[in-house]
């Protein structure tokens, strides 16, 4: 995936929106309770973070809907359930939180303009695109006419809209607003400022959604150019420039030129965190799979031998992230034709896979799938169709 606020295709900085401000002259208790459940969410502690964000709702209630802080306790609130996928939940407080700023600010406040696009991004990750789209457009109206038309915050706007016009295949009129913030990020920051990553790279996702590499590659090594001036060569900001150029090249089947960024990116990781840190699975993990679908299996294996260490270290032998390893190692010496060593770690997968997702999760089945095969391949085709029919099962639920 391409660096930036794309998810899928392209999602909403939902939490860039929702950041809001705190207010002057707060009250002890409802500021008391915010500071709280703000510290407590940035710990990942969120049923702590819950209960302060609703004791300072109940605060909140207190002070009347003309007050600010009303919809900035909504918004926090939302922000929480947002975090946990409770789109259900978080939009009732996003919708009441809009209707809350329109009134007390106007609707030509970018504060406004915020809530609206809050609103409009849960719409966006429950794919209910027909009513996020006429929220993102009122956004971009709002601030446009607050900031005017050329200014740099116009852009999260734009981006929203191309996000939600993509999701939908309607890559004309996204590619319309992705080159409109592009040139107005450039003219407001200059051709090399950092904030044109961002930019650089969902445009060129854009072209990528439609396989135009030939209009994406020059966009992802502009971006990488301006990291590179930015943080060096050895810099993890390089990351994702030098991934997303590497599935660019490899679509294109310049393999050499993949390859070589790829091993440039676990070079940068390695020696940024060390050769034990879980940030090195990613990196390992993307070299193993371009030398299998190289067919280089014997090249791939020593990379998810290391993820898979890597893992068991820092999570214990019974965590899902040790288990995805462990599939995709068992698969590497399935191709080889290795089915000792495989059938152990398809087993282990699927063992912590039933254990930590449940037996019915669609994981289990894809892992059951690879298991089968293994059993076909080693004659025991009535250990195979018991695996099957339970396959079917799951699938059909």
């Amino acid at each position: 995936m391409l660096n930036g606020c794309w998810k899928r295709l392209m999602a909403v900085c939902m939490a860039g929106v929702i950041g809001l401000t705190g207010c002057e002259n707060a009250e002890a208790p409802w500021d008391t309770h915010m500071d709280r459940g703000d510290v407590l969410f940035q710990q990942g502690r969120l049923k702590e973070a819950k209960e302060q964000y609703t004791a300072a709702l109940k605060e909140a209630e207190t002070f009347g809907e003309q007050d600010p802080r009303l919809p900035r306790t909504l918004t926090k609130l939302a922000g929480l359930h947002d975090a946990q996928g409770e789109y259900e939940q978080a939009e009732p407080l996003l919708s009441r939180a809009a209707g809350l700023n329109e009134t007390i600010l106007g609707d030509r406040d970018p504060q406004f303009a915020a809530s609206l696009s809050n609103l409009a991004a849960v719409y966006y990750a429950q794919q209910h695109y027909e009513k996020a789209l006429p929220l993102f457009e009122r956004a971009l109206h709002v601030r446009e006419r607050a900031l005017g038309a050329d200014h740099l915050d116009v852009t999260l706007d734009l981006e929203n809209l191309a996000g939600v016009l993509a999701a939908q295949e309607h890559y004309a009129q996204a590619e319309t607003h992705l080159i409109r913030a592009l040139a107005i990020t450039e003219n407001s920051t200059g051709p090399d400022d950092p904030a044109m990553v961002e930019r650089l790279n969902n445009l060129a996702l854009l072209y990528r959604a439609q396989e135009d590499y030939a209009q994406a590659v020059p966009l992802l090594e502009r971006a990488l150019a301006i990291n590179t001036k930015q943080f060096g060569d050895a810099s993890p900001g390089l990351l994702g420039s030098l991934n997303n150029l590497a599935f660019m090249h490899v679509a294109q089947g310049e393999h050499d030129k993949a390859e070589g960024l790829l091993k440039q990116a676990l070079a940068i990781t390695e020696k940024s965190f060390g050769p034990d840190n879980p940030r090195l699975v990613s990196s390992l993990t993307k070299l193993a799979d371009f030398y299998r679908l190289q067919g280089q299996f014997e090249k791939a294996e020593p990379f998810l031998v290391d993820a898979l260490e890597i893992n068991e270290k820092k999570f214990g032998p019974e965590h899902e992230k040790v288990a995805n390893v462990a599939n995709n190692l068992a698969l590497i010496y399935f191709l080889q034709e290795k089915y000792a060593k495989a059938e152990p770690l398809f087993t282990r997968a699927l063992m912590i896979n039933e254990q930590t997702l449940g037996k019915e999760h669609p994981v289990v089945a894809r892992t059951l799938k690879n298991y089968v095969a293994l059993l076909k391949k080693t004659n025991r085709d009535k250990d195979a169709k018991d695996f099957e029919a339970r396959i079917a099962a799951i699938e059909n639920e």
